[in-house]
């Protein structure tokens, strides 16, 4: 009696397996963006600079009195505040540490506007640059001289929204720490029969285990939602207190989605994937 022996085959979707790849886990580094940067930084300063001038930014003495003698150039304001914007406000959006849909929605429009304004910035220095214009055009000069303002405005914004952002998180996660502690009421002093002196009877342990499982619900509930969310975007604590608010306070949806810091559509989406859920844990207490 013969056997055939046994062929093992590699498997082709098993790339790791079948040509022994190893995969590499290591960061990529950001460096290179720096030499990238370099080039377009002195770009975009020079073209600031040469626009501001064109526009009435010039020298300036600030310390009129005190120092005399000290000046500072204006023009280098245009570069500093609007690039400067425009990188941190794509950082706000792109870096995955802000949850708020409102915050990262303004910081990713925001930065568009910031980018799209240094680029009509840009073009039309050079414009007039290759035209041999000395002075700029008012409507240019206007637009150019709003920049500061509007840039303080949206920096101001943005750094409201995640401050807010901040304070809603710790709110989250430690619920009811700044709630003034209950005044010690002094219960009036009355006599007592031989049967009110006697113990209360012992609780069955299912009242305890169903009172000590109330406080935890929401938030297992809020993980198991967390667990199936396909992007990973979803915050357990704050997934917690949508659920808390809606179906113990009965919040409506717009004021939760102000308390919390997220759009009322994001309160909707939570709220109906915590829906089959929260089904499950009803029929298997």
């Amino acid at each position: 009696m013969t056997t055939n022996p046994t062929v093992h085959t590699p498997d082709p979707m098993n790339n790791n397996t079948a040509t022994g790849a190893h995969v590499d886990n290591r960061p990529v580094r950001t460096w290179p963006v720096l030499l990238l940067a370099l080039p377009a930084f002195v770009a975009i300063w020079s073209g600031w600079v040469g626009l501001g001038e064109l526009t009435g930014f010039g020298p300036v003495h600030p310390l009129p009195g005190i120092a005399d003698d000290f000046s500072l150039n204006t023009a280098i304001t245009l570069p500093i505040g609007m690039e400067t914007y425009a990188s941190y406000a794509l950082y706000v959006w792109l870096s995955g540490r802000i949850h708020a849909d409102r915050t990262r929605s303004y910081a990713k429009w925001s930065a568009f506007g910031s980018l799209a304004l240094g680029a009509v910035g840009q073009v039309a220095y050079h414009l007039m640059e290759a035209a041999e214009i000395t002075a700029a055009p008012w409507p240019v000069t206007v637009l150019v001289a709003c920049l500061p303002v509007v840039v303080l405005g949206m920096g101001a914004a943005l750094a409201h929204m995640i401050a807010r952002e901040r304070h809603t998180d710790q709110a989250v996660r430690t619920p009811g720490a700044h709630d003034p502690e209950p005044a010690e009421v002094v219960e009036p002093v009355h006599a007592v029969s031989v049967r009110e002196d006697q113990a209360d009877p012992d609780p069955a342990p299912t009242e305890i285990a169903e009172v000590a499982a109330l406080p935890d619900r929401w938030e297992a509930l809020a993980h198991r939602v967390c667990s199936t969310d396909p992007n990973g975007r979803r915050d357990p604590h704050r997934v917690a207190a949508i659920l808390r608010l809606h179906h113990e306070q009965q919040w409506t949806r717009a004021q939760i989605a102000d308390h919390i810091g997220v759009s009322p559509s994001t309160v909707t989406r939570t709220l109906t994937a915590a829906t089959s859920h929260l089904s499950e844990m009803e029929t298997t207490k």
